[in-house]
Parts: C-alpha cells; sequence; structure tokens
C-alpha cells in the first residue's frame, strides 16, 4: 500500500499530504520512540517486538506509513464515510458473535460464554475486543450527527435504523466483556460528549439532559454499589466486575504495585527511557514482593502511560501526550479562536473528543494492541484529514516528476516493495515454521525436534528469542521422561543451555535466561552449575521469590542444608502473606527434623485449610511422620468439606497410624458427597475392615 502511494504521489501532487498538526506530532512520537529504542536496553527487540505482541517500532513506522497513506488518498468526506462504514459493519458482525457467544452458539480462544463471562468474539481476548467497540460506537455516533446535518428528514430512517443499531449492539458487546477501563471509558467519553454538545448555543434541553443523566450516572452508581453483593449482580459479568472496583481489589493492587515498580524504571531512566519491549527488564530489577500472586513475567505496565513513560522516558511520554494534544488542538482551534474556516462541526469535535478521552481512560488500565492502535491511527487519519481541508494548509512538497515516470515510478517502488517485504518477513515466516515444527511431534523422533529448533534460531530473526526459551521448555520435558535415550537427553540439554547463554548475552539484564538454563540444568541433574546460574538469575530480581524458591530446591538437593533454609526463609519474609513462601519454608524445615518451627510457620494457614498442601505431605511421608497429616487434613475437611482428595488423604493418614475406626469414618462422610465417591470409598472401607489395604 506504501509503496503504491509513493509511486503515485511522485507524479501527482494531489496525493501528497499537507501540513498538518496531527501528522507532524504523531511523525515526531514516531521519531522520539526510534531514538528511545536505539538507546534503549536492547534496541533490537525494541525495534522488532516478538511473535506474541509483534509491536516494537516497525509498527510504529507502519502505523505512521498507514495515516499518510490514509490522509493523502481518501481525499474525499465520501471515501472516509465508505470506510467507516464497512468497519461499522465488520463490528456489527462481531457483536453478533459476542452475543451468540454468550448462548454457547459460538466459542472462542480466551472468552467465555455465559452472562457470568467475557466474550471475546473472534479476538482471543475480551480486552481487545473492549477497545474495538470503544472506537466504533462513538464513530457510529459521528456518522448519525452527520447524517442529521446533511439528509432530509425523510431519507433518515434506513440510517439511523443502522447507526443506532450499531451503537446499541457494539455497546452491549463491548459490556459483555467485561472490560471495567472500557466500560468506565465509554461512560465518560459518552458523558464529556454530553457535556460539550450542551455547551452549545440553544442547548437548554441538552443541558436538562445531561444534569439528568448526571443524576442518573450517581444513582445507578449507588444502587449498583448498594447490591454488589446481591446474587443478581453477581450472575451479570460486567455488573459484578464494574461492583468489584476498589483500591482493595486484587487486579487493582496489582495495576498499582506494577505503577510503582514501572516509576522505578523510570526514575533510573528519566530522559529516553529503556526502550520499546523492556518492560520486562524494569519489571525484574525492581520486582515488588508484594506481586507473588499475579503473573511472573510481566511485559507492559498494564497502563499506556507508564508503559510509554518506560519505553521512552518523559520525552516519549510528553511526544505521546503531544499527540492527543495536537488532535484536541485541530478539534477545538477554531472555536477557541473564532476563526471561520472551522473544519468540524461542534457536534463532530464535541464526539471525537467523547472518543479520545474515552480511549484515553480505557488505556489507563490496559496496554494498546495492534486492533486499537489501528482504530487510534486511523482516527487521527481522519482529524488529519479534516484539517487539511481548510483550505490554508500547505503541501509537504510541491514538486512533482512528469505524469509519463509514473511508468518507471511505479514498478520500481514495487521491486523496491518486494525486498523489503522478502528481506524482512521470509525469515521470520521460515522461523516461525520451523519452531512450530520442533514444538510439534515428529515421526522422525526427537533428533529431528531439535534439528528443527536450531534451524529456527539459525534464521537470526525476531522469533530467536521465542525459539530459545521454548526449546528450553521441551528439554525439560524430555529429561523427564523415561523413555528417552540419554544421548538424545544430552544434545538437548546442551543445545538449550548453551542458546540460553546466547540470548543472555544479547539481553544482560534479563533473568529469565539464566533462571531458564538453571532450570534445564537442574532437570539434568546438574545442580552445581544450575546453582551459579540461578545466583545470576537472583541478582538481576532479587525480590522475586519464584528465583529463591528455585535456589532453595537447588541447595536442598546439594545437601547444604542450611543455604536452603536460607533461600526459603528469604522469600517468606520478603511477603509473610504469601501462602506459597510459607509452606515451602515450612516444608524444607520439615524435612530437616524442625518441626516445631515448621508448625509455627504452617499455623496460621491451618484454621484456612491452606497447610494442607502436596508438598507438606511429602514432606512428612518422607520422615514417615504420618500423625503429623491429621491435624493439617482434619482442617482441610473442615474448611472445604467438598475436597474429596482431602478425605482419602486423612483417612489414608488414620489408617497408617492404625486408627482403622477413624479412617473409615472419614470415608463415610466423604461418600455423602455423591454416589461417585461412595462407589471409591465403599471398597476401601472393606479393605480396611479385612486389613487389605496397603497405602501407596
Amino acid at each position: 500500500m506504501a509503496a503504491a502511494w509513493l509511486a503515485l504521489s511522485l507524479c501527482l501532487p494531489q496525493y501528497r499530504p499537507r501540513r498538518s498538526w496531527v501528522l507532524g506530532a504523531f511523525a515526531l512520537f514516531v521519531v522520539v520512540i526510534g531514538v528511545a529504542d536505539a538507546f534503549g536496553a536492547y534496541p533490537f527487540k525494541s525495534m522488532w517486538s516478538n511473535y506474541e505482541r509483534m509491536e516494537g517500532w516497525v509498527t510504529l513506522a507502519h502505523l505512521l506509513a498507514y495515516v499518510v497513506v490514509a490522509v493523502s488518498v481518501l481525499n474525499t468526506e465520501n471515501l472516509w464515510r465508505r470506510l467507516f462504514q464497512w468497519s461499522l459493519f465488520v463490528s456489527l458482525c462481531l457483536s453478533l458473535l459476542g452475543v451468540l457467544q454468550v448462548f454457547g452458539i459460538f466459542s472462542s480462544a480466551g472468552g467465555t460464554s455465559g452472562l457470568s463471562g467475557r466474550v471475546a468474539a473472534t479476538f482471543g481476548n475480551p480486552i481487545y475486543l473492549a477497545a474495538y467497540m470503544l472506537f466504533h460506537i462513538f464513530i457510529a455516533g459521528m456518522l448519525f450527527a452527520q447524517m442529521l446535518k446533511v439528509r432530509e428528514a425523510g431519507r433518515r430512517l434506513a440510517p439511523a435504523l443502522f447507526y443506532g443499531g450499531v451503537i446499541g449492539l457494539d455497546t452491549l458487546a463491548l459490556l459483555l466483556t467485561g472490560t471495567r477501563g472500557a466500560m468506565l471509558g465509554l461512560l465518560g467519553g459518552a458523558f464529556l460528549t454530553l457535556v460539550l454538545l450542551s455547551l452549545a448555543p440553544g442547548s437548554r434541553r441538552l443541558r436538562r439532559i445531561t444534569i439528568g443523566a448526571f443524576i442518573g450516572l450517581i444513582v445507578a452508581g449507588g444502587a449498583l454499589w448498594a447490591a454488589r453483593d446481591s446474587a443478581f449482580v453477581n450472575s451479570v459479568g460486567f455488573l459484578g466486575r464494574l461492583a468489584s472496583i476498589s483500591l482493595t481489589d486484587n487486579t487493582t493492587k496489582a495495576r498499582f504495585l506494577n505503577m510503582g515498580i514501572a516509576w522505578e524504571g523510570v526514575k533510573e531512566r528519566p530522559i529516553l527511557g529503556w526502550g520499546q519491549e523492556n518492560y520486562a527488564l524494569v519489571f525484574d530489577k525492581y520486582y515488588d514482593p508484594r506481586m507473588y500472586a499475579q503473573e511472573q513475567w510481566f511485559d507492559r505496565v498494564h497502563d499506556s502511560i507508564f508503559d510509554w513513560w518506560i519505553a521512552g522516558g518523559t520525552l516519549g511520554l510528553l511526544a505521546f501526550l503531544g499527540v492527543f494534544g495536537a488532535a484536541l488542538w485541530v478539534l477545538w482551534r477554531a472555536s477557541l479562536t473564532r476563526r471561520t474556516d472551522d473544519a468540524f462541526t461542534h457536534e463532530e469535535r464535541s464526539i471525537l473528543t467523547g472518543l479520545l478521552a474515552a480511549y484515553f481512560v480505557h488505556n489507563l488500565t490496559v496496554f494498546d494492541n495492534i486492533t486499537s492502535s489501528i482504530l487510534f491511527a486511523t482516527v487521527l487519519a481522519y482529524i488529519a484529514y479534516r484539517e487539511m481541508t481548510t483550505g490554508k494548509t500547505a503541501p509537504l512538497l510541491s514538486r512533482a516528476l512528469p505524469s509519463r515516470a509514473l511508468l518507471f515510478a511505479a514498478p520500481l517502488c514495487a521491486a523496491l516493495l518486494a525486498l523489503v517485504v522478502w528481506g524482512i518477513n521470509a525469515n521470520a515466516y521460515a522461523a516461525n515454521r520451523a519452531l512450530i515444527g520442533g514444538m510439534q511431534p515428529q515421526e522422525a523422533g526427537l533428533e529431528y525436534n531439535l534439528t528443527l529448533f536450531e534451524k529456527a534460531v539459525s534464521y537470526d530473526t525476531y522469533g530467536t528469542q521465542e525459539a530459545r526459551e521454548q526449546l528450553a521448555q521441551i528439554a525439560v520435558q524430555i529429561l523427564a521422561s523415561n523413555q528417552v535415550p540419554t544421548e538424545i537427553k544430552q544434545r538437548f540439554t546442551a543445545t538449550a543451555v548453551s542458546e540460553l547463554e546466547k540470548q543472555a548475552a544479547l539481553s544482560p539484564l534479563d533473568a529469565r535466561f539464566p533462571l531458564f538454563a538453571a532450570s534445564v540444568l537442574s532437570a539434568a541433574g546438574d545442580y552445581k552449575n544450575a546453582a551459579t546460574l540461578l545466583e545470576k538469575a537472583r541478582q538481576l530480581s532479587p525480590g522475586k521469590q519464584t528465583i529463591l524458591y528455585e535456589l532453595g530446591q537447588n541447595a536442598y538437593f546439594r545437601g547444604d542444608a542450611d543455604a536452603a533454609v536460607r533461600y526459603f526463609e528469604e522469600a517468606y519474609k520478603l511477603a509473610e502473606d504469601n501462602v506459597v513462601a510459607r509452606i515451602y519454608y515450612a516444608m524444607v524445615l520439615i524435612r530437616l527434623g524442625r518441626d516445631e518451627e515448621a508448625e509455627r510457620i504452617l499455623a496460621p494457614i491451618i484454621p484456612t485449610g491452606q497447610a494442607a498442601d502436596q508438598r507438606i505431605l511429602a514432606a512428612y511421608v518422607e520422615r514417615e511422620q504420618y500423625g503429623k497429616l491429621i491435624p493439617l487434613w482434619e482442617a482441610r475437611v473442615e474448611a472445604v468439606p467438598t475436597d474429596v482428595q482431602a478425605y482419602f488423604t486423612l483417612g489414608a493418614a488414620y489408617y497408617v497410624v492404625g486408627e482403622r475406626a477413624q479412617a473409615i469414618a472419614t470415608l463415610e462422610r466423604a461418600a455423602l458427597l455423591g454416589p461417585e465417591v461412595k462407589a471409591q470409598t465403599d471398597p476401601l472401607i472393606l479393605q480396611i475392615q479385612s486389613g487389605t489395604l496397603k497405602v501407596q
């Protein structure tokens, strides 16, 4: 597309963009982020991103090219209207898929059915679908307002039904995603639009509607808060998620902790930041131990302000905010300066301002994705196009080649495009195919899987890191299998560790690679060398408990009991409400015979049943301390009376210590849970009574 436009614009000046605040601000943003990426922590990844995200600076450059081509080629209002109408039609189809997903007629990865679930349609993520719907709701509102201006009263019914249907169904689909940021953005953006519309002269009736809407929002919010624990609210997914918004909500707390981590990264590199795709390095270095219950490898802050602050520093953030500022200036410039050449009606600028506000609010709780970025770029291009229609904007370049030069320019641009596409995409595509093949069972055997992994790495693309990480995971699985020959295990181990070391050299601040390499070596039984790598990972992420868990287990297997206790104790003390850390600490104490200390550590979580953990079970069984299991599992069945396995474990403990009557009574209690359970307990009871039961 860009190559075709380039050939056209070389010869025909009317297909070149004019000077624009919006276009200039967006270009400046792309340049600033490009500089930040070049001087960032890992420039290669900042440039190309990875298979999962597919972002990086190359995507920003594509978005800039898209904006330039759009404002140049879509040079009439009718072309823009057709583009928006087709996009609205697609959004309507997707919203219908979302509704079908609620009823279980349509299913997709990433979404759940039922009124209490979260729909994703074909996006694979409810958040992405919500952002998509958010844009189209406001675009439909803008086209509706434009239609009222240009159509006579008798010709409004069909478009009104279409735009109204889009607004209604897309709003329903957005709500069904359960995305709180998008819902708040929609409410805030819609209300702001109403306020701005009511400021127009002669809008007394609209002002009353706005006041009524404000009162309605307060009343509805209060009613939802009052009924937040009701069965109805909790049975409707989006109502339950809205009602659960609070500073104590786990997701909200995690967002604030993540922002705190990001702030530490901003303070370290305040001017140009770390470069795109490098928040994972900040997350490792400044990891907050209170994040223990969350995902361990964040690559986004889940807040676009902090995401761009991390990626581009203060200059990058200002450039990002400048894009919004330029768009708002273009929308309201004529109104503020009382110019007569206004490119927008009051309705258009109010709705577009509401859209920008809604998108901004939505992005305070999530990160951008390629779909929302394209839609944002489309809206920016439309605003820039309207800015250029005022007639007072000069073309960027006025000189043109002779029209006959198009015959030469077109094939030249096409050839250039082919070379660029081939050079960038061919190897990445081939590497991806090899990687997928390496992860799948092969008839030629595991040797061929390893060959495919080596082939994927050999292309040296932005998929190389993914290939190395997947190789490490496959190697761990192979090492755990008794069916694989030793020679193949050794080859996978050596290759995986070697490749991870190469990746660590490219990105020396990333804790993942020494940790993954240590996991491979530990699976191979090489605990000494694994310990060295684990210490390296710990230096890169000193507050992450998962690394300390690995160090503790490594020390235990090496026979260094004191070090094992020290690591597990450190992990426990980083956040004492971390149940997993408490379990690990108690486990190693039990294995070392320090039962009194272990019981003191476990005491706070015994009443909740959380102390009845398989790791605690294994530790006591290892020392044949079966009686110690009884109070823990008695508390478990008391706290969680539907846990069938807990009854079996408790019954087995009673049986081993010689309390057969209690064992039978426990199994009889389990039998009350249902006929399927009773079918399992009855034979066990008979074996206990006959003394033939063998506990394994």
